[in-house]
């Protein structure tokens, strides 16, 4: 039950993303024009998404360690633009790699969605989880600001939402494959933009253990240098579980930090981030296990109107 509490927990993190380093902000508090996207017709988006999951646990006095690492290509194609900036889009994830450690080896699994090796055991599980959505293209529009609607899913994909591998990635209808697609972007306020200016952001991700709940509260930072667009993210989750559950889950402790980039004259995000750390108690049988979880996310633009080349 641990490891697969483990892959449950990092499903939350389909919609959160990177630390960057840029400093040197500037300080001019002059409200900014609103931020908009700026989609083009047959424009086509290639971003690279790092994850990093690193699971603590100490069980009966035994602490163990598991780490979880994967590296998505995301593409986006604009398939038409309307009158009021809005645009008609596709998404998908091209490729899939995924590493995680194995107790007791120092052999890492891993796993490539273009090569054609087969998986076994719990970790064929959250590969699958996954793989499922390589290729499959998700229908949708986007506002300037950048909310999403008309979500159309391939039928394939929608079949397999019951399977227990959608169960235990997360991903598990419609909403949760969104969120997923739609990772390191924000949805702006549709309003001018003043340094220090906050909104904020409520999600939830249903897994098979209940509810888990994620705050995100935006801060507008102000312009770098170089013109870009600094925003700040500030997040905290909290769980509800189901009822009647056989092992009681408690979250003693959430903490996360994020910045996004935004290139206002393109109208995208070239960088985006978040470093999460979560601490919970789970009794189950009579035993207490504590269970550190921490999340690095990092995602940039590859290249914006070519295709990716394989690496």
């Amino acid at each position: 039950m641990r490891f697969d509490l483990a892959v449950n927990v990092r499903s939350l993190f389909n919609f959160c993303l990177l630390i960057v380093g840029l400093a040197c902000l500037s300080e001019n508090t002059e409200a900014e024009p609103a931020l908009k996207y700026r989609y083009k017709t047959g424009q086509r988006l290639h971003y690279e998404l790092k994850q990093k999951l690193t699971t603590k646990m100490n069980f009966s006095g035994q602490e163990n360690e598991n780490t979880i690492s994967q590296l998505l290509d995301l593409s986006t194609v604009v398939e038409k633009v309307f009158p009021d900036g809005s645009a008609r889009v596709k998404k998908s994830i091209d490729r899939i790699r995924i590493k995680a450690s194995q107790p007791g080896s120092d052999r890492e699994l891993e796993y490539d969605s273009d090569s054609e090796s087969k998986v076994t055991g719990q970790f064929a599980t959250i590969v699958e989880s996954l793989s499922m959505l390589v290729g499959q293209q998700i229908e949708m529009t986007l506002s300037p600001s950048g909310k999403s609607r008309d979500v159309v899913t391939p039928r394939p994909l929608i079949d397999k939402f019951s399977s227990p591998a959608a169960q235990m990635g997360g991903v598990n209808s419609s909403e949760g494959v969104t969120k997923m697609m739609s990772q390191g972007s924000i949805v702006f306020p549709d309003k001018a933009l003043s340094v220090g200016e906050k909104w904020k952001r409520e999600l939830t991700t249903e897994l098979p253990f209940g509810l888990m709940k994620s705050l995100i509260v935006f801060t507008y930072a102000g312009k770098t240098p170089d013109g870009l667009h600094r925003i700040n993210a500030q997040t905290s989750i909290s769980i509800e579980p189901k009822e009647n559950l056989p092992f009681q889950i408690k979250m003693t402790e959430s903490r996360g930090r994020g910045i996004y980039m935004f290139d206002a004259r393109r109208g995208l995000i070239l960088a985006s981030g978040l470093k999460q750390e979560m601490n919970m108690e789970i009794l189950a049988a009579g035993q207490n296990t504590k269970q550190s979880v921490m999340t690095e996310i990092s995602m940039k633009l590859v290249n914006a109107d070519e295709k990716l080349t394989r690496r």
